[in-house]
């Protein structure tokens, strides 16, 4: 049994190229902003660069532990992934032949149709791994530029590796193999087993808000701040709708990587964050029949 091909597209292409344009424009200069946009956070060096004892100190730093920790499990991840997929088998064509598309749960079985290719889905992608050169649009962020690159390596080695594991640990099908009009030879290949969880997603999630926790740490115009994570969270949802129109992934391939990728992204920064001591102390005291504010500063 097979879905009919007359299925309708999730979003015209018309509108998707056009809006994936615009959208990239906004990710690639609307974080060009005055470098004055810094204020003092007592408790972490959040939101701008803190100034102590006439130095400047970063809201990030690296750690050596932490460092080779991440970059360790990325890339172990990632070879144990290619070791297992050169191993594996492809779909046979009675394997083929036997796939029905009611054995697709209902709210993913409507993504399945012939498979094609979807360019701008590709764009979105390999765009989103440049996303950190916007970096170097602010004085301060170009000021890190090496800890900032470290995290950034980072935050792809380390979803790369998990994404790549996970699918060739599950080879889930890809909606296209269930599917009567897409070519057999596309559907008897290692590839075609690797649906779950979506890579162009999780990547172009995880790169656009690493970007946005970044800048939110070195910007204080909550305008500015507001369309730079409006962009981070549109930029991988409109991949993740082309990916599904493309026939290559299911609504949970999908929704799945979107998660992953975005809390890989904003949580390695927040691994980097630098901590700083909070010097002012405030404290009731209690004497007889009056209430007194101590007031105490460490230096």
């Amino acid at each position: 049994m097979a879905i009919p091909l007359g299925r309708r597209r999730l979003i015209p292409m018309k509108f998707i190229h056009i809006f994936a344009m615009l959208l990239i424009c906004e990710v690639g200069f609307g974080q060009v902003v005055s470098s004055n946009e810094f204020r003092l956070d007592k408790k972490y060096a959040n939101y701008k660069i803190t100034q102590k004892e006439g130095k400047r100190i970063s809201p990030y730093s690296l750690d050596l532990t932490k460092d080779l920790a991440i970059f360790g499990a990325g890339g172990t991840m990632l070879t144990v992934s290619l070791i297992l997929k050169n191993n594996s088998e492809p779909l046979t064509e009675e394997e083929v032949a036997l796939l029905d598309p009611m054995d697709v749960n209902s709210f993913d079985r409507s993504a399945i149709t012939r498979r094609q290719e979807m360019p701008a889905a590709d764009l979105l992608l390999y765009t989103s791994i440049f996303l950190p050169f916007t970096f170097f649009a602010h004085e301060e962020t170009r000021k890190d530029i090496e800890t900032l690159a470290v995290m950034a390596g980072e935050v792809f080695v380390f979803q790369l590796g998990l994404n790549y594991i996970v699918k060739v640990m599950t080879q889930r099908i890809r909606p296209f193999c269930y599917d009567e009009n897409t070519p057999l030879s596309e559907k008897t290949t290692v590839n075609a087993k690797l649906s779950f969880y979506s890579g162009h997603t999780s990547t172009t999630a995880a790169m656009s808000f690493f970007v946005a926790r970044v800048f939110s740490d070195y910007l204080s115009n909550p305008n500015t701040k507001f369309i730079i994570w409006t962009s981070a969270v549109i930029y991988p949802a409109l991949t993740g709708l082309l990916r599904v129109d493309s026939g290559n992934h299911f609504q949970t391939d999908i929704l799945i990587g979107y998660i992953t990728g975005a809390l890989i992204g904003y949580l390695i920064p927040v691994l980097h964050k630098n901590k700083l001591k909070d010097n002012l102390a405030i404290h009731s005291v209690l004497t007889n029949d009056r209430v007194a504010l101590s007031v105490s500063y460490s230096f």
